[in-house]
This record gives C-alpha cells, sequence and structure tokens, in this order.
C-alpha cells in the first residue's frame, strides 16, 4: 500500500489509536502486527514510526533482532491521542482511520522560546535533502588560532568531503551549506543561533578556550540530535565533562592540518551518513 509518508503516519497513528490498553494500562503493539492493520511495507512502517516518535505521537522500544522493522513494540502517547481526537473534531467525525498528522508547532520541551517561523525554519532545511547545513561554532577572537583562517579552513575540509561523498555510485547528492555561528548573545540573537543548529545536519564546536558559549551551543545541538564534531588545538585539553566522550579531531596551525592521518575519510563518512539520514527521513 504505497502512499505519502504524511498519509502512513496518519494510518498507523490512527491504528495506534484503536490498539486496547491491557490490564497495565499499555497499548504496545509490534511491527508485524502493524504491517497486518495497515498493509504497509516495513520500510514504510519504519520511516512513520520514526517520525511519530520525533513528533511525540508515539513511544518505541528498540532492541536487536527486530528486523526488517526498527523497533520491538511502539505505542500511542497521550499527545497522539490528542492529535487523533484534534482530527475528529476538525473533521467532524468520530471516525478514527485515517487522518492526516500536523506537525506540532513547537516540538515539547522546547526552551528557546520559539515562534512559528522559527519552527517553519527548522522544517525547511530539514526537509531539504539535497542540501547539507554545516554550522560552525567557535571563539571569535582567539590566542588558540586565527579566526578568518580557522573558519576557511574548516570550511575548505567539508567541501572537499562533500565532492568526495558525492562521487560515491550510490550518492544522494548534496550541495553544501556552511555558515559560522553568530556572534553575541541575546534573547533574539539566541533563538538565531540555537535555530540553526537545531536545523543543521552537522555542527562543529572548537572548544580550544573552553569558551563557554561555545559549550552551551554544543548542548543544544546534543541535545537536538544534530551530528556533532568537536575540535582543538592539539595543545590544548579535553574540557573536564561528559563532552569528552564525543569523537574528537585535534588540529594545528588555524585547522589547516589534522593529527589524525585519516581525518579526511572518517569526514567524508560524516558528510555519508548525514545525508543519508536526511534522505531517508525526510524523503515521501
Amino acid at each position: 500500500m504505497a502512499g505519502s509518508l504524511e498519509d502512513n503516519m496518519g494510518i498507523i497513528l490512527s491504528s495506534l489509536y484503536e490498539e486496547p490498553r491491557d490490564s497495565r494500562g499499555f497499548a504496545q503493539t509490534d511491527g508485524n502486527a502493524l504491517q497486518k492493520m495497515t498493509d504497509l511495507a516495513p520500510d514504510e512502517i519504519n520511516d512513520a514510526v520514526s517520525l511519530l516518535v520525533e513528533y511525540d505521537y508515539a513511544k518505541w522500544l528498540q532492541h536487536s533482532g527486530t528486523a526488517p522493522f526498527d523497533f520491538g513494540h511502539v505505542e500511542i502517547t497521550p499527545v497522539g491521542r490528542l492529535e487523533i481526537e484534534r482530527a475528529k473534531k476538525e473533521d467532524n467525525t468520530e471516525d478514527i482511520k485515517p487522518h492526516s498528522v500536523s506537525k506540532p508547532l513547537t516540538p515539547i520541551g522546547s526552551p528557546y522560546g520559539f515562534q512559528d517561523e522559527d519552527w517553519e525554519f527548522v522544517s525547511y532545511r530539514k526537509a531539504e535533502k539535497n542540501k547539507l547545513y554545516v554550522v560552525l561554532g567557535y571563539q571569535f577572537k582567539s590566542d588558540k588560532y586565527d579566526s578568518e583562517k580557522l573558519m576557511a579552513n574548516i570550511k575548505k575540509n567539508f567541501e572537499l568531503a562533500v565532492e568526495s561523498y558525492n562521487k560515491l555510485p550510490d550518492a544522494v547528492k548534496v550541495e553544501l551549506e556552511f555558515r559560522p555561528l553568530a556572534a553575541g548573545y541575546g534573547e533574539h540573537l539566541f533563538n538565531e543561533i540555537a535555530r540553526d543548529i537545531i536545523s543543521a545536519d552537522i555542527a562543529i564546536f572548537d572548544t580550544s578556550d573552553l569558551n563557554p558559549n561555545v559549550m552551551v551551543e554544543m548542548g543544544v545541538a546534543l541535545t537536538w540530535g544534530v551530528g556533532v564534531l568537536p575540535i582543538k588545538h592539539q595543545d590544548c585539553p579535553k574540557p573536564p565533562s561528559d563532552i569528552s566522550g564525543q569523537t574528537w579531531a585535534d588540529y594545528k596551525n588555524s585547522a589547516e592540518a589534522f593529527s589524525d592521518i585519516e581525518h579526511d575519510q572518517k569526514l567524508m563518512r560524516m558528510v555519508e551518513r548525514a545525508a543519508r539520514k536526511k534522505a531517508k527521513k525526510y524523503s515521501n
């Protein structure tokens, strides 16, 4: 049963809504049951359920041995039930199958005070599967590097990585959109910075100076599941926090050269993962 991703999300959410609760109040179901209920293919179910989870309309349990499905069990959340009831009211019907699913204007738990236009901006960028958005957060004046050279060298690194990726025979070709994050803070400016980070596919952060603003920005990226690459001058220490669990890249001469001899290949693979993830998630 081939349909648009939005239609498939509505079909699955409506099916989850109909699933009866057990004695503990749970209404879990698995991929095989969903396939029987909806007649959708496993890849269609995986894509739709992934987005329903992102919207907080559903929650899933993932573990090994569930192929061809990406999850073991899935169930509707109270927010998902509310969405179905909203759709029923809007359609003026008691029929619950299927309904179109609308994306929440403000994702659950947003601390940034975004307006509708901010989330529209994020959604627009995320849906551009042929553009790869890369942002750079760094201290604007540093004695560890030359800011202009650092920015130019990082951009060149990603241009080469994207060029290498696009040459792969099965590449979903992308165009690089690279930009540094804005300087300074303030309510509206921080919203702009957070918006750029959340809508990015990859975020690079220079932590050579252990700058608090850069650490906050990295936290935003990690919170929203953006691909993160911390970098630093090779003579500078890692920050003493949980962030040190990230994969690091050490450089010298304002990122003119990186210590890891496989840096170029690893960067290309990072671009590949981000491009394929975006193409899978936002293609109908």
